[in-house]
């Protein structure tokens, strides 16, 4: 993954990351992200969350999927997952995903140079027993048109400085 990262090859870092995040949590990245709480969820609701009907085609927007439940009412969480009473237990453990909101903001510099301006805010809740001392994210700049990466960050929250956002200037 670095490897990839450090040479500039975005899509193949994605790749690598995917799969080294997959192996250290013991669950593959297109099933849902409910299985890091396995131990206190019914197995039903991963069966119900990955089946066909509710998933999509591709397995990449499975976080996004689930993000997706809190738009819901408790009671329609717990009737899509089959487990009618455990619907505000599901959203419970659905906050406490590692999440973050960027805001970015670029300015022109000049010709071949951009200011980034970046803000990432933690917007999940900290539970200590899931989440440890701290969580990091990786963050990079990557033109899309021919899949490079310009510049990438690694961003720690610990458990003492969770609710504060990081700013960024790159």
């Amino acid at each position: 993954f670095e490897m990839c990262l450090k040479n500039g090859r975005a899509s193949a870092a994605l790749k690598f990351l995917r799969l080294a995040k997959s192996i250290d949590a013991r669950f593959w990245w297109f099933q849902s992200p409910l299985r890091r709480f396995d131990n206190e969820m019914k197995k039903n609701v991963f069966v119900a969350l990955e089946n066909e009907r509710v998933a999509s085609d591709e397995g990449y927007n499975t976080f996004e999927r689930t993000l997706s439940l809190l738009d819901m009412e408790a009671s329609e969480v717990g009737q899509l997952c089959h487990c009618f009473r455990d619907g505000d237990m599901i959203q419970k453990f659905v906050r406490m995903l590692p999440n973050v909101e960027v805001d970015v903001s670029v300015h022109p510099i000049t010709k071949g140079t951009l200011r980034f301006h970046i803000r990432v805010e933690p917007t999940f809740t900290w539970n200590g027993r899931y989440h440890g001392g701290a969580e990091g994210f990786w963050l990079w700049v990557e033109d899309s048109d021919n899949s490079r990466t310009y510049h990438n960050e690694y961003i720690l929250f610990n458990r003492r400085n969770h609710p504060e956002s990081t700013t960024l200037e790159l």
